[in-house]
């Protein structure tokens, strides 16, 4: 089992959506969060669950494409990298030892070279449309220089795993003694 899971804010936005996104009227900015799982295991260090903005994406914000800027209007503080608040959970940057992306999309995976020594766990399918984009959607949706750092990854197929509460395809992480689960979402 698993031992403390811990919950980060990597990177907070405020986008101009009204109350879609918490705001108090339609005219004032919401609040958004790319929110982080830190998860301790017995022996296989941190897991994190997604990782955010980056510090290289924090330190020069203009890797962060101009569109999803004015879009979502990201705070960028450093003090916000998980890079940053490993620390004061008495963690350093090498304790992560697995990283599993929900997607790869910037504000999940930006952070994914902070932490070069993780395996990278995703399904194979996102792997495939961020690594080898084939439409303008994707190729506007991933940015390659977030795993420019050559990540180890591990990908799983599809149908790979067992059927649970409906879903298709459950199974454990390779390479993770402790029982964290991947479960794929429609």
């Amino acid at each position: 089992m698993p031992g403390a899971i811990h919950h980060l804010d990597c990177g907070t936005m405020c986008p101009r959506a009204g109350k879609l996104v918490g705001g108090a009227s339609w005219l004032a900015p919401g609040t958004l969060v790319c929110h982080v799982l830190v998860i301790e295991t017995a022996r296989d260090g941190l897991v994190l669950v997604d990782t955010g903005f980056g510090t290289r994406d924090v330190a020069d914000p203009t890797r962060v494409p101009a569109a999803f800027r004015a879009l979502t209007r990201p705070v960028l503080d450093p003090a916000q990298c998980a890079a940053a608040q490993l620390p004061r959970l008495g963690y350093a940057v090498e304790d992560v030892r697995h990283v599993v992306v929900t997607h790869l999309d910037l504000d999940h995976a930006g952070g994914l070279g902070d932490f070069p020594a993780a395996t990278v766990h995703v399904h194979r399918d996102e792997h495939a449309a961020a690594l080898h984009p084939g439409t303008l959607a994707e190729r506007a949706r991933y940015l390659q220089r977030q795993w420019g750092h050559a990540p180890r990854w591990a990908t799983y197929a599809p149908r790979d795993g067992e059927r649970w509460q409906g879903l298709p395809a459950v199974r454990e992480l390779d390479g993770v003694a402790d029982e964290i689960l991947l479960v794929p979402l429609p």
